[in-house]
């Protein structure tokens, strides 16, 4: 069976790494071959970021770590792999340009450009949206973390844009979006209704 790839997208604490590991685990029992992965792929590149201050800097950073990832990518769907991904290119056209001043400077088109280069100019089989009220998201992350644990990206007026933004996109690249609120299983189960 041909390869495929799956990505699971959303603001911070809409569910994302939850989704991405029950649709492996379910997609296994299928007898089919599967590789679960995620971006940032490298840790080096995390703690970058985390520190960094500049928006430029942390959009090259990611997408330098992209490049990185679709090369991966690209041998494991030629491998004929289920691949899933928890987050790609979507959450840099959100964090990275749709939510920053690099909105005014870089124009869209140049944003999509430098993410098709990235990612080899590989598409995605599906884009889930996972969408959730950035109060509840915030109330998630509080709750998994704790308060001083909270990272740059974890702040509700920023955690609005970024869902403006997925929003943004979603409806521009007809990607699917999905009630993120709903129970864990039931979300599990649409995606897995898309896809089979």
């Amino acid at each position: 069976m041909e390869g495929k790839l799956i990505i699971i997208e959303g603001i911070d604490g809409s569910g994302t790494t939850t989704q991405a590991k029950l649709l492996a685990q379910i997609l296994k029992k299928e007898n089919l071959k599967i590789k679960l992965t995620k971006e940032p792929l490298d840790n080096k590149i995390i703690d970058l970021i985390k520190k960094s201050s500049d928006n430029l800097l942390d959009l090259f950073l990611f997408l330098a770590d992209r490049r990185k990832h679709y090369l991966q990518i690209q041998k494991w769907l030629g491998e004929n792999k289920w691949v899933i991904s928890d987050r790609s290119f979507p959450s840099t056209l959100v964090y990275q340009w749709y939510a920053t001043n690099l909105k005014k400077v870089i124009n869209e088109k140049l944003i999509i450009f430098l993410n098709g280069l990235s990612q080899l100019k590989i598409k995605p089989n599906f884009v889930f949206i996972l969408d959730v009220e950035p109060e509840i998201a915030l109330q998630r992350l509080i709750k998994k973390n704790n308060k001083s644990k909270i990272n740059k990206y974890e702040k509700l007026a920023l955690l609005k844009k970024f869902r403006e933004g997925y929003l943004y996109f979603a409806k521009k690249y007809n990607w699917k979006i999905i009630d993120g609120q709903k129970q864990i299983k039931e979300i599990n189960k649409i995606i897995y209704n898309q896809i089979i």
